[in-house]
């Protein structure tokens, strides 16, 4: 059955600087120079953060309306925030966002990032995405059955203090109700700035390294954030980075390529398995304790692909 729900810039020659000196790690080539077979059976989600980006060219010609044209309408959509820049206020919603990716957006689940709060509020985000995001105690969070196997769990990375500490005790009482049912799920989780990434904004998510330690706990089979503008895969990473020997660990998607002006790499400090400097989506199919991936660029490439058993059915 069909499911449907409803920062800093690095300047040109300093990124070539960078290349040169060996401190930004270059692009791996594309796996196919077309789309190949990807499995159909399960659910169809598309994943990008970074999203709407109008100051240099027209919404029709912004790169954000060129990744909008890789999701099928109707598609889910996981929005891994900073959906427009340089706020998410309502204006930039309405004037760069609604004409590029607003045709999705009756079917996105968006967590909000940095961009998207606005002199400390984000509620120009929850306005425009509705109201299925839960604004409690002062972070924006949910939980969502996507499918019979797959559940998505969405946090809010850009809350600090007793709202950082009261997000945290929520999600422990999510996954202490969860432990009362016995059938067993794949868990996808979001946040917008990631554990996990060789980009210019590493160790922003550092305050969610405890997070990552109780998702971990209780299954987690990958983590999608944005706010880096790459993409990058890593291999599945414990708290403390270490890959266990046994594989059973989240797996760090960075996705910030939904339209947003792009920059480099520098030297992975984990093991980082694909990096990819092109604007695109990430495609993910949410099978029967299983998942495929692959990243297609607005060239309609697919630059990264895989696919993994949950943690949950992998013994």
């Amino acid at each position: 059955m069909k499911h449907a729900f409803v920062s800093n810039r690095t300047s040109a020659a300093l990124v070539a600087a960078l290349v040169l000196a060996g401190c930004i790690g270059t692009t791996r080539p594309p796996v196919s120079s077309t789309v190949p077979a990807f499995p159909t059976i399960g659910l169809q989600v598309y994943a990008a953060g970074d999203i709407a980006d109008c100051k240099r060219r027209a919404p029709a010609d912004s790169m954000a309306a060129r990744t909008s044209r890789l999701v099928p309408d109707g598609a889910l959509v996981l929005g891994l925030g900073d959906m427009a820049y340089p706020l998410g206020d309502a204006q930039t919603l309405a004037s760069c966002y609604e004409p590029t990716w607003g045709r999705h957006r009756a079917a996105t689940l968006a967590t909000p990032g940095n961009h998207d709060y606005v002199r400390g509020t984000a509620g120009d985000f929850l306005q425009y995405f509705g109201a299925d995001a839960l604004h409690d105690g002062g972070f924006i969070a949910f939980t969502r059955a996507l499918t019979d196997d797959w559940q998505l769990i969405a946090i809010d990375s850009n809350v600090d203090g007793s709202a950082l500490q009261a997000q945290y005790e929520w999600l422990e009482r999510q996954f202490t109700a969860e432990a009362k049912a016995p059938a067993q799920r794949c868990l996808l989780v979001m946040w917008h700035a990631p554990v996990y990434s060789s980009g210019m904004h590493r160790g922003s998510g550092d305050k969610m390294r405890r997070f990552w330690q109780l998702i971990d706990r209780y299954g987690a089979d990958m983590v999608l954030s944005g706010h880096e503008h790459f993409y990058e895969r890593f291999d599945p990473l414990d708290a403390d980075g270490q890959s266990p020997r046994d594989g059973q660990a989240p797996r760090q998607f960075v996705v910030g390529t939904g339209g947003a002006r792009l920059y480099g790499f520098w030297k992975p400090p984990y093991r980082s398995e694909a990096r990819v400097l092109a604007h695109g989506v990430l495609q993910l199919s949410l099978d029967h304790g299983s998942y495929s991936w692959r990243f297609i660029d607005i060239d309609g490439r697919v630059r990264d692909a895989g696919a993994a058993r949950c943690r949950a059915t992998a013994n």
